[in-house]
């Protein structure tokens, strides 16, 4: 009989919130990303956010180092350029690929846009 290996831990957390599933096309959407250990204290980080459909990348959002253990963002402010009209009705993935303490997660958070 051959015994599975134990799954290790996760060295780290990722939680990606935002205002809600339903961005508005052409008006601020905020979003966050929180990076903490198994204990809850921040932990620092690299952040590359993108946006997918059918699980292919079909826009970038950014890549980013965090110190704190967060990166908060509005998109549609700033330099930020608002979601497109042509992205409405489209069930997209807001996603984050974080790597920290040598591991590497990924946290989705679905939208579809109106």
């Amino acid at each position: 009989m051959t015994r599975a290996k134990p799954v290790p831990e996760p060295a780290f957390r990722v939680r990606l919130s935002a205002d809600s599933h339903h961005p508005r096309v052409g008006e601020p959407w905020h979003y966050e990303v929180r990076v903490t250990s198994a204990a809850g204290k921040p932990v620092p980080a690299s952040v590359h956010l993108q946006i997918l459909f059918g699980g292919a990348p079909v826009g970038q959002v950014g890549r980013h180092r965090v110190a704190n253990g967060i990166w908060s963002e509005t998109i549609g402010a700033g330099a930020n350029a608002p979601f497109p009209a042509h992205a409405r009705g489209v069930r997209l993935v807001f996603q984050a690929v974080v790597t920290a303490l040598g591991q590497t997660r990924k946290a989705n958070y679905w939208i579809r846009v109106r």
